[in-house]
């Protein structure tokens, strides 16, 4: 029997599923971290490479992701009202359309990487250098959305311990690889970016093998084994489109944004798109802390809305984003202690260090809002209703973000840094519009 939430442990109910989530997070995101920091001893046209050959994947995890969160979404819900068959349907229905998701954004990199990067950059050397890096890395795409999808599932039937394996011994085996393959070493040639992203593919072809095998034991041992061979009927397709559309539509608009925003820094110039690149390991390690707090609120938040405890789910949400605040208030702290640092650790010239410093103060003071939405956008999902999350991202990115970046980079000619301050007002006017909704309770109810 599940003990009943209450305010003298719902501490303990968020930090069990979020720990484990935000280590797997951590680990998930270091592929991209770890080739950034292994390459950043090539100079800055491999690291700029690197960091604009990512944003393509980057669309591609995100919108592929946002199925996977609908799935969550509905799977948690139906968890709460025990639905057995609701739980196979709901899983089926959005790995289905994730798969033909993954094969699409697949053949465009793989056969168009040129194309994509020359979006990004006129730097021809950048453009040669991360097409190979984009292409290599796209044979990784559809491996990456299984194991994305088989964690979700085992996440939201209680087993969050088992995708953090897999994502640990990932990234241990990228690690390694990326040493012997970008370096030559063992015997092997020496690869540079190359080699950075086979190590990627191989990693993530590990982390699915992994969560496989979690996944054949969950079918053989849980009470929520999914049926493989189950028929979807009309009314539950149509109600995860009606939850799964909107994040996707939600997640491709904020994702095509970033890539956008890459697009600014690309022609503002390649070493200030090095530093935007260097910056780039930091932003996802003080945000990828916290992605378990923002997972573990909308499983939680989404078990209570599928029971009818309303208050207790707004009480769960509100508690989450006090946990969010308050940690990021320290991680943001510790960024700008580190923010003249950091820059050191990189074959960069001195005129680099100096704008990836800069950079790193902007946002040791828009982390906090950032997070705040992430874990914001998680429980307003969590009802189902989210139409709200992708207006606040289309208002916030599309409207005011891109318009602010453009003006601020190419009439006002401002500095980077500047550049990026500017683009993160966005995000304090989808905190403002994203707690309104929330305080509302217009997104409260059981699907």
């Amino acid at each position: 029997m599940e003990e009943r939430i209450n305010k003298s442990n719902y501490l303990k109910h968020i930090l069990a599923i979020a720990i484990p989530i935000s280590i797997q997070s951590l680990f998930a995101s270091s592929f991209s971290v770890i080739d950034q920091i292994m390459v950043g001893s090539l100079g800055e046209i491999n690291i700029a490479s690197i960091g604009l050959a990512g944003k393509f994947p980057t669309v591609f995890f995100f919108t592929a992701g946002s199925i996977s969160v609908g799935a969550s979404i509905l799977i948690s819900q139906f968890r709460g009202k025990k639905d057995l068959a609701g739980i196979s349907k709901a899983f089926m229905i959005c790995a289905k359309w994730g798969l033909l998701l993954s094969l699409l954004f697949f053949s465009i990199a793989f056969f168009f990487s040129p194309s994509l990067m020359s979006l990004f950059t006129k730097d021809a050397n950048v453009i040669e250098t991360g097409s190979i890096y984009l292409k290599i890395v796209s044979l990784g795409f559809v491996p990456g959305f299984i194991a994305t999808m088989i964690s979700a599932l085992l996440r939201n039937t209680g087993k969050s311990k088992q995708p953090m394996i897999a994502s640990i011994s990932a990234v241990i085996l990228n690690t390694i690889l990326n040493y012997i393959l970008i370096f030559g070493h063992l015997g092997f040639p020496h690869m540079g970016v190359r080699g950075a992203a086979i190590a990627t593919t191989i990693a993530r072809l590990l982390e699915l093998g992994i969560v496989l095998v979690f996944f054949v034991i969950h079918q053989i041992r849980d009470e929520y084994k999914i049926n493989l061979f189950i028929k979807s009927d009309k009314a539950l397709i149509k109600t995860a489109l009606i939850v799964t559309l909107p994040i996707f539509l939600s997640e491709l608009a904020w994702s095509l944004g970033e890539a956008v925003y890459g697009i600014i820094y690309g022609h503002i110039g390649t070493d200030e798109t090095a530093s935007m690149t260097l910056i780039g390991p930091i932003i996802i390690l003080s945000i990828g802390l916290f992605a378990g707090v923002a997972q573990a609120s909308s499983i939680l938040v989404g078990n209570q809305l599928g029971k009818r405890e309303y208050d207790t789910g707004m009480f769960l949400g509100l508690k989450s984003m006090k946990i969010g605040i308050i940690g990021t208030a320290i991680i943001g702290i510790i960024v700008l202690l580190l923010s003249g640092i950091y820059p050191n650790l990189y074959n960069i010239a001195e005129s680099t260090k100096s704008t990836t410093t800069s950079i790193l103060i902007v946002f040791a003071f828009v982390l906090w809002i950032k997070v705040s939405n992430m874990i914001l956008g998680g429980i307003l999902k969590s009802g189902g209703k989210t139409k709200y999350v992708l207006f606040m991202d289309l208002l916030g990115t599309w409207v005011i973000g891109i318009p602010l970046g453009l003006v601020s980079a190419f009439i006002l000619n401002l500095n980077i840094a500047w550049v990026y301050l500017f683009i993160g007002i966005e995000e304090f006017v989808r905190l403002v519009i994203g707690y309104k909704i929330y305080k509302s309770r217009i997104w409260v109810q059981t699907i």
